[in-house]
């Protein structure tokens, strides 16, 4: 049931300008629900937390994903809380943290969706070592034979043909629910922990204020 060591990004801090061209990068939204991996083997599913703590009772949402998707496949993705057609905030999510059981009441109030970035095991084989490309196409395909009403998304490919297509989408990400924007190394294999050069997380600037505070 063990899942695989997650690969993290850095933060780009200065823009993507000195990457590389944006041909070379894919770009995806970065969400702000739970980083996750879905495994499914041994005809049973679990769900893991970046942290690697087991939270498949959390998300029974999921539990669907075991008639349709083959043993020995492993996905990695982000866990949202999902309205009608956007993630709800957050805090609809942190609900289930620290929870054993989700009452029926909150599975109807914040229902779950699983947004698929990276397919990191496929018919029981490894595949970490091939490009990010082929990872993504064969997972793709994995989603394209799915039913319609199931918790599982591919996330979109954001597409943009130079810097300052990257920025404008970059600008939309707090209108779709978003933190900012991911650029994945077509290239690249999927790396254990906080690797620099081939995954970013370009996230939007935070909102300030110049304020002073008289009471809390």
């Amino acid at each position: 049931s063990k899942p695989y060591p997650f690969y993290l990004a850095y933060q780009l801090d200065d823009g993507p300008d000195g990457i590389g061209p944006p041909c070379d990068w894919l770009a995806e939204r970065k969400w702000d629900g739970i980083r996750g991996q879905l495994v499914r083997r041994g005809g049973e599913h679990f769900v893991w937390s970046r942290g690697e703590e087991l939270m498949t009772d959390r998300f029974p949402e999921l539990a669907a994903t075991r008639d349709f998707i083959p043993d020995g496949t492993v996905i990695d993705g982000e866990l949202l809380a999902w309205g009608d057609d956007a993630p709800l905030p957050f805090n609809a999510l942190q609900k289930r943290i620290g929870r054993k059981t989700v009452p029926k009441k909150l599975l109807a109030e914040a229902p779950v969706r699983l947004m698929a970035y990276d397919l990191l095991e496929r018919d029981g084989a490894d595949i970490r070592a091939l490009p990010f490309d082929d990872r993504r196409a064969a997972l793709a395909q994995v989603i394209a034979d799915l039913p319609e009403g199931l918790p599982l998304r591919l996330s979109p490919e954001v597409a943009a043909q130079d810097i300052e297509a990257l920025k404008a989408e970059r600008a939309r990400s707090r209108d779709l629910g978003a933190e900012g924007l991911m650029l994945k190394r077509r290239s690249a294999p999927y790396l254990a922990g906080r690797k620099k050069g081939d995954w970013w997380k370009w996230k939007v600037d935070p909102l300030t204020i110049d304020a002073v505070m008289i009471y809390a």
